[in-house]
C-alpha cells in the first residue's frame, strides 16, 4: 500500500454512510497487512461498528494457512478488537466454497463483527467476490493500486450500460481478476462493488465524492414520494446543499413545506435518502406554473442518474396536476447545464411571475438564471 493517506472525511458525510451501512456486511480486499494498515483500517472498522455493520477483510498472502497467525497478530496491533482469521481452504475441483467452512465463517461474522480471511494473493479479488456473494453481503470493495476506473475515476458505473468500456480499460487489472470480481459479485446478488486504492478505502466508503468507482447492476436508486419519516433526512440534505452553495437558506417550516408533496431518490437496498426535489405551486397556481424547489442529490449518487430521475418524475407530476409549465432558478452553472440536458431552456427573469422575486436576495438575483420546461411536450 502507498503511504499517501487521505484526509479525514467530514463528520456529516461519515454519519450518512454509517446509517447507509448499518447492520449490513461489507467485504473488503487488501493485498497485504503492512505499515499503512492502522491508518487504512482503523477508521473503517470503528465507523462500521457504530452502525453495527460487519466487515470481512480478505487478505492476500502466499500461504493462507501458515500466514494466518502472523496476519491476525498484525491486524490486532493495527485495529482495536482482535479479529478472527479464517484461512481459505483449498477449493474442491469445481471451485465451490466449502459449505462447512462457510458455516463457520457465517457464525464468526455474526458473533465477532469483523473477521479476516487469508487467501492466495493472485486470486484474492475473485475469492472476495465469491465470499461476498455467498455471504449475501451488501457491498464488496476491490482494492487495486491503480484505483478506480478512469482518470480521474468516474464515480458511478452500471455494468449493464458500460460493460464494453470498462472491459477495455480494466481488463488487464490483476490479470483480469478485477473485472471478474466485479461481475461475479454483482451476479451473485451483491448490491454494489467499489473499486479504489487500498489507502482510499475510508474515503471511498464514507464521503459523498468517494475516491474510486462504484459499480452496480441495474437501478441503484428509485424515486418515491417523501413521507414524514423522511423529514429528518430531508433537513440534513437541505443543510448539506445549502452548505455547498447549491440551495438557498430555508427555515425549518420551508423545508417541511418542500417535503410535503416532494420526491425523494432512495437507495434501493437500504431506503436511504440520496436526493430530493420539491414542486412549489402555492404562489403560481393561478398562472398554471410550478417551480422546481430544493433539487439536490448527494454527489456520489449523481452519477447514478438520481437527479435526472427526480426532475423527470417532477415534470410528469406537474403535467398530471394540470400545470402548463415548470421553471427553475439557479446560480450554479452545473445546475444550469443539468436543466438544459433535461429539456429546459433558459428564459429572462421577467418570464416568471413577479412574485418569485419578492423578498429575493438582491445579490443572489444578480447572478440567478431561469430555466423553463413546458409540460405539454412530447412524451406526456
Amino acid at each position: 500500500m502507498s503511504s499517501d493517506l487521505p484526509t479525514e472525511p467530514p463528520s456529516a458525510e461519515r454519519a450518512f454512510y454509517i446509517q447507509e451501512f448499518a447492520r449490513a456486511t461489507l467485504v473488503v480486499t487488501l493485498d497485504a497487512v503492512d505499515a499503512d494498515a492502522p491508518d487504512v483500517l482503523a477508521p473503517v472498522v470503528s465507523s462500521l461498528a457504530v452502525g453495527d455493520a460487519r466487515l470481512v477483510l480478505v487478505v492476500g498472502t502466499d500461504d493462507p494457512v501458515s500466514d494466518a497467525d502472523s496476519i491476525e497478530s498484525r491486524l490486532a496491533a493495527a485495529v482495536p478488537g482482535r479479529p478472527l482469521v479464517h484461512p481459505l481452504p483449498d477449493p474442491p475441483g469445481d471451485g465451490r466454497l466449502d459449505e462447512a467452512w462457510m458455516a463457520e465463517l457465517w457464525l464468526s461474522v455474526l458473533d465477532h463483527g469483523w473477521v479476516a480471511v487469508t487467501a492466495p494473493t493472485t486470486g484474492r479479488s475473485i475469492t472476495a467476490a465469491r465470499l461476498a456473494a455467498a455471504l449475501r453481503a451488501l457491498k464488496l470493495v476491490v482494492t487495486d493500486e491503480a484505483g478506480g476506473w478512469g482518470r480521474p475515476p468516474r464515480s458511478f458505473a452500471d455494468v449493464s450500460t458500460h460493460r464494453d468500456a470498462y472491459h477495455s480499460q480494466l481488463g488487464e487489472r490483476q490479470g483480469g481478476a478485477v473485472v471478474e470480481a466485479i461481475e461475479t459479485a454483482l451476479a451473485g446478488g451483491v448490491v454494489s462493488v467499489n473499486l479504489c486504492r487500498a489507502v482510499d478505502i475510508d474515503r471511498e466508503l464514507f464521503t459523498f465524492d468517494g475516491a474510486g468507482t462504484l459499480f452496480t447492476s441495474g437501478g441503484y436508486v428509485e424515486v418515491v414520494p417523501l413521507s414524514v419519516d423522511d423529514l429528518a433526512a430531508v433537513e440534513d440534505l437541505v443543510a448539506q446543499g445549502t452548505a455547498d452553495g447549491l440551495l438557498r437558506p430555508r427555515s425549518r417550516r420551508e423545508v417541511a413545506r418542500l417535503a410535503v408533496g416532494g420526491l425523494g431518490a432512495k437507495v434501493v437496498s437500504s431506503g436511504h435518502l440520496a436526493g430530493l426535489v420539491g414542486l412549489d405551486t402555492d404562489a403560481y397556481r393561478a398562472e398554471g406554473l410550478g417551480e422546481v424547489a430544493g433539487l439536490y442529490t448527494v454527489s456520489r449518487f449523481s452519477g447514478s442518474g438520481a437527479g435526472g430521475l427526480l426532475i423527470d418524475r417532477l415534470v410528469e407530476n406537474a403535467h398530471a396536476c394540470g400545470l402548463r409549465a415548470v421553471f427553475a432558478v439557479t446560480v450554479s452553472d452545473l445546475a444550469a447545464d443539468f436543466f438544459v440536458r433535461h429539456g429546459f431552456h433558459e428564459v429572462d427573469q421577467d418570464a416568471v411571475p413577479a412574485s418569485k422575486w419578492e423578498s429575493y436576495d438582491a445579490g443572489r438575483r444578480a447572478v440567478a438564471r431561469v430555466f423553463w420546461h413546458d409540460t405539454s411536450g412530447a412524451g406526456f
